[in-house]
């Protein structure tokens, strides 16, 4: 599969700069007298070297505005994960958007291990609302392993889960 991936952009620069080469040679050196038909086919190779080879020329002509962009947004640079903001997950809730809800609490839990809430919340949805036993049990076990106090309401419906 990689190699898919590799052999067509070695195959779309060869192409883009073939085209870019080919439109050079036709505009400038070929260019004795005023030949239309080889400008037209060197503009036409040109614009169709540029296509192929778009989203490198966009990279390298954006690099240095995305930098004034992060040194004015990020001076310190860039953060190592996303800040903690259990907001969304909460709207995601009141909203009955439960399993867009629990991606999130999920994604807290993955940069914030010790955050209770995001715990307690993914119990509640894995436990009640998607009926899911075994994967609140696993994160009451996950929230023990690292000493965390969680709402007892939370550890009596993950563990009356199990039971029942």
């Amino acid at each position: 599969m990689m190699w898919k991936g590799v052999v067509f952009s070695l195959a779309q620069w060869l192409a883009g700069i073939g085209l870019l080469s080919l439109a050079w040679h036709w505009g400038t050196k070929e260019q004795d007298s005023l030949n239309l038909m080889r400008l037209l086919l060197a503009a036409l190779a040109f614009s169709a070297g540029v296509a192929f080879l778009w989203k490198p020329i966009f990279y390298f002509a954006t690099r240095p505005l995305m930098a004034v962009i992060d040194a004015i947004f990020l001076p310190g640079g860039r953060l190592e994960k996303p800040v903690l903001n259990l907001k969304l997950p909460a709207h995601y809730l009141d909203e009955a958007r439960y399993e867009e809800a629990l991606m999130e609490y999920r994604q807290t839990l993955k940069y914030y291990p010790n955050e209770t809430e995001a715990y307690e919340k993914s119990i509640w949805l894995e436990a009640a609302v998607f009926k899911r036993p075994a994967a609140a049990r696993a994160l009451l076990k996950r929230a023990k392993r690292r000493r965390l106090v969680l709402d007892p309401m939370m550890v009596s419906l993950a563990e009356a889960r199990e039971r029942g």
